[in-house]
């Protein structure tokens, strides 16, 4: 990535390789990183020699591809095609910060991969919101390169190929080249139904802002909805529910770097303390205290 100058760039983890590319199974990774920028910042346009995948964390900007401005915010996720003019700017209001891998399909990929590397070269850019929370194995996967643990490669390779089938599956569904998921109705089975419900919500769980709209989605009346998943699970849906988002909360708290009031958002809490009391009512303590807790734990390793 072509920066101009180092002002206005709070930091930069830029993981590249003396041979200018490493073989991960199918992928050849170019290089991975992360990069946090301050308003208005801006990297210079550049021609896209690889494929490139990038995941915002936090803030806005636009992502420029040829002549397209593509406006975009926390929970996206953009992919930019080979030999394409490329660049970034910052919003002028918000700080930008955002993960990043460049990389290419090898020959041990032509099976595999085949399907995602047609769909991801048939147009200059993708861009959808991170449905499948692709965030996570990624950072997960600049922590294997910044730590350098043992099995480092094999936990590299996972990651990757976790990423990229993660981002295609936003990116087909976006396109409405395959269906988003939406079980049909059984009639016969209050087991398959509850089922659906469990799956939806884990492939919805950052859209998700109501058991209505859930029920909806899904063909049944709220009631219904409601009444048999607690009279299948012995829990009511809406504390499944609070228990699902508090799982990936601690995942983002955890792995993202990410400010309470971020994951709050993400979440679609309408505020902090509502978010707060949920997630202190499952873990006995406020996500505060959580927080505290792995920068102490990442202290003393």
């Amino acid at each position: 990535m072509k920066e101009r100058g180092q002002a206005g760039c709070l930091f930069h983890f830029d993981n590249v390789f003396p041979k200018g590319k490493s073989a991960y199974g199918g992928i050849d990774l170019y290089q991975i990183g992360e990069i946090c920028c301050e308003c208005g910042y801006e990297i210079l346009p550049h021609m896209q020699h690889c494929l490139e995948l990038s995941c915002i964390v936090s803030g806005s900007g636009f992502f420029h591809v040829g002549d397209d401005c593509v406006k975009v915010s926390a929970g996206d996720i953009i992919f930019n095609s080979v030999g394409h003019v490329h660049s970034i700017q910052t919003d002028e209001s918000s700080m930008l910060r955002f993960v990043y891998m460049g990389f290419m399909f090898n020959e041990h990929a032509d099976g595999e991969f085949a399907d995602i590397r047609a769909f991801l070269q048939s147009a200059p850019y993708y861009h959808s919101k991170d449905t499948y929370n692709v965030m996570i194995p990624f950072l997960r996967n600049i922590d294997e390169f910044y730590s350098q643990k043992p099995y480092s490669r094999t936990m590299i390779k996972n990651y990757l190929e976790e990423v990229i089938v993660l981002a295609y599956r936003s990116f087909i569904e976006k396109s409405g080249k395959v269906a988003r998921y939406a079980p049909a109705r059984s009639s016969h089975s209050v087991g398959y139904t509850v089922y659906s419900v469990i799956r939806y919500i884990e492939h919805h769980i950052f859209e998700l802002k109501s058991i209505k709209t859930l029920a909806e989605d899904l063909g049944y009346s709220y009631t219904y909805l409601s009444h048999t998943f607690k009279d299948k699970t012995g829990m009511t849906l809406q504390r499944y529910i609070n228990h699902k988002k508090v799982e990936k909360a601690l995942e983002m708290l955890k792995y993202g770097n990410l400010s309470i009031k971020q994951v709050a958002a993400r979440l679609h809490y309408e505020t902090i303390q509502s978010f707060s009391k949920a997630f202190s009512r499952i873990m006995g303590y406020p996500p505060s205290v959580y927080v505290a807790m792995q920068k102490e734990e990442a202290g003393s390793e």
